[in-house]
């Protein structure tokens, strides 16, 4: 199961930002999300067992929301 920390970091790392620049309130397409990070970050995250896929948190480009899904897969 994957934590909030892990996947603020996640997030970071793919958007090549530190972890303090990110608003977690936010879109994320805003701070640079497209679908090619989203989809690398979908795949990372289900190779971490994560239940999730491109259409939920595209459907929820914010930390928040994506948090909420993924703590609880």
């Amino acid at each position: 199961m994957l934590d909030r920390g892990t996947i603020l970091a996640d997030t970071a790392r793919i958007l090549e930002v530190e972890l303090d620049e990110l608003d977690p309130a936010a879109s994320l397409v805003d701070q640079g999300l497209d679908s090619v990070r989203l989809m690398a970050l979908v795949e990372h995250w289900r190779g971490a067992g994560a239940d999730i896929d491109f259409v939920s948190l595209a459907s929820a480009p914010d930390l928040e929301q994506w948090c909420t899904l993924l703590t609880r897969s």
